[in-house]
């Protein structure tokens, strides 16, 4: 096969590699303060591993909690995602998401 029949369909598969590199480092970018707050308790409860705090988090994402919070649609759906890891026992990377949302929000 000739060298340069190789050559387009590596490129291309190098820049949906590049372009999958850059979506995935892109971060959460600015939540509202709820969500910091969620980001914390959902990281506390993945560190302790704990089903009951992890229970608790979900009934504030899903708004049958007593205290209304004000999450986008982005926002619930992260959340959703997170505690659908953790309750699928993947605390850590449940963890490592919502610390991610938290740093995420550092101004430097």
């Amino acid at each position: 096969m000739n060298s340069s029949k190789l050559l387009w369909p590596i490129l291309g598969v190098l820049l949906i590699g590049a372009a999958i590199v850059v979506w995935s480092s892109q971060g959460y970018g600015k939540v509202s303060p709820d969500a910091y707050q969620v980001a914390t308790a959902l990281y506390g409860s993945c560190l302790a591993e704990s089903d009951q705090r992890l229970q608790s988090v979900s009934l504030l994402v899903s708004g049958e909690s007593e205290q209304p919070l004000e999450l986008s649609d982005s926002e619930r759906r992260w959340f959703e995602s997170m505690i659908r890891t953790a309750e699928g026992g993947d605390w850590k990377s449940a963890a490592k998401s919502a610390k991610r949302m938290m740093e995420d929000q550092v101004e430097y």
